[in-house]
C-alpha cells in the first residue's frame, strides 16, 4: 500500500475536500507538479485546471479550479486555496 498524507482544498466559501490521499497534481505556473507523502516543502501558485488527487482506497477524483489559487506542502500536508 502507498504511503499517504493528508490533503485539504478549501475555498474562501467552503471546504471541498479533507482526507488522506497517495498522490496529488496540480498545475503551477511553473509546470504540472506531483506530490507523494514525504515530499519536500513546496510552495505554488496554481493556474486554472484540474487538480486530481486519489484516496487511500484507490479512487481518483479531480477538481476544477477555475480561476488558480495556492498550494504549500509541509510536513506530509497539502493545503490548497481556491
Amino acid at each position: 500500500m502507498a504511503k499517504a498524507f493528508q490533503l485539504g482544498i478549501y475555498s474562501e466559501e467552503k471546504t471541498i475536500y479533507e482526507g488522506q490521499v497517495t498522490f496529488l497534481t496540480a498545475y503551477s505556473v511553473s509546470g504540472c507538479l506531483g506530490v507523494l507523502a514525504d515530499h519536500a516543502p513546496l510552495a505554488a501558485k496554481l493556474k486554472p485546471g484540474e487538480i486530481t488527487f486519489k484516496d487511500i482506497s484507490g479512487k481518483s477524483a479531480a477538481i476544477a479550479a477555475k480561476a488558480g489559487g495556492y498550494l504549500e506542502v509541509l510536513r506530509n500536508k497539502a493545503t490548497i486555496l481556491i
